[in-house]
């Protein structure tokens, strides 16, 4: 039985960054329940299996303390980001003794005035994902953290071999938000100051935005794909220019199958691309993100059009084989489910003992 049978994760239950990150928690550390939250973005998907229990950010108390009950001694709780899921869960769950872990993403992070003290009464301890998340807590003052690297369900990713030159280029935009955070318009415009005929796009959304004009070489599709793994079953380059990213899947996933990942030259996303050629310069100075209200270090990177669009042409003039297999070979080592949960396992026993 896994360590974490008896721990729960606390997120929606929809295809947005936070609930695949609980399918992961679930899949590889084996954490037992799932406590489903209303969904920011989506609909979240309804609880579906025993271990599975819904919490509204409405539920009072009394209705968490039944919930809390139901599970017959919860030992642990994970969750993402923030706090405001339901105050009143996460002090049910501190006054029964069950250990919370936050799983922050950096830009979203909030330590003010305000949110100091919340954190310091409902969170034990949290687990940074990335070197950048790190940094960023530790500037607040924050000592009970430690790095992680994220528990990525490998298995669900299909093994890509790329060789020779690339001929088709992919984009996952996911929901495009107002600033364009993935840089959708930014990969179409670069991908279209190239000049040769024989390259293609794909660029993948789940609902449909205005874009940039494109040409026969470039196709749009709108659609919400059945599984992750999907997205990475064509495709000799994934081009992903993020100007913020929390954890980064659509950087960390073609990248773990394999796939020549082109993506920007800052952190988090050149913690794992490092190969020079992927990198896409950066353009001077940082750029104010929406969350700046309640998040002053919240802040975007934009990538450098022209950079990009020599980068694709380099691609597209280049044997990709060993930056293909090599992409490979490290995932297989960073993300072996094994090393995953013995890391975890000691790092949050620290935590519960």
């Amino acid at each position: 039985m896994s360590p974490f049978f008896n721990w729960g994760v606390f997120a929606p239950k929809d295809q947005t960054g936070v609930g695949r990150m609980a399918d992961d928690m679930i899949s590889v550390l084996g954490v037992g329940w799932r406590f489903i939250a209303e969904s920011t973005h989506m609909k979240s998907a309804p609880a579906e299996v025993p271990r599975e229990v819904v919490v509204r950010r409405s539920d009072s108390k009394d209705r968490c303390e039944t919930l809390l009950e139901h599970t017959g001694g919860l030992e642990g709780l994970f969750f993402f980001e923030r706090l405001d899921w339901n105050f009143d869960f996460f002090r049910v769950c501190k006054r029964h003794g069950v250990r919370t872990v936050c799983i922050p993403m950096w830009e979203w992070f909030a330590y003010g005035p305000r949110h100091r003290p919340l954190w310091q009464e409902l969170v034990d301890f949290f687990v940074c994902p990335n070197a950048m998340c790190e940094r960023v807590l530790r500037g607040f003052g924050i000592q009970n953290l430690i790095q992680l690297p994220w528990c990525l369900d490998l298995e669900q990713f299909p093994e890509r071999q790329v060789t020779g030159p690339a001929r088709l280029f992919i984009h996952n935009a996911g929901l495009v938000d107002g600033q364009d955070r993935k840089g959708t318009r930014e990969t179409i415009r670069a991908f279209m100051r190239t000049t040769r005929d024989d390259i293609r796009l794909i660029v993948r959304l789940q609902r449909a935005t205005e874009l940039p004009p494109v040409d026969d070489r470039v196709e749009i599709r709108v659609q919400n794909l059945k599984a992750p793994a999907d997205l990475y079953r064509e495709g000799d380059v994934a081009i992903q220019p993020s100007k913020m990213e929390g954890i980064g899947f659509m950087v960390l996933e073609p990248f773990a199958c394999g796939l020549p990942t082109l993506t920007l030259d800052y952190p988090p996303m050149n913690e794992l691309v490092t190969d020079a050629a992927m990198l896409i310069h950066k353009l001077p100075f940082k750029r104010r993100a929406v969350p700046t209200v309640w998040v002053p270090h919240a802040h975007l990177r934009l990538p450098s059009i022209r950079d990009l669009a020599r980068r694709i042409e380099w691609c597209a003039s280049n044997d990709l084989s060993l930056i293909s297999k090599t992409n490979r070979q490290r995932a297989l080592g960073i993300f072996n489910r094994t090393t995953l949960c013995k890391d975890w396992t000691e790092a949050l026993t620290r935590v519960v003992s």
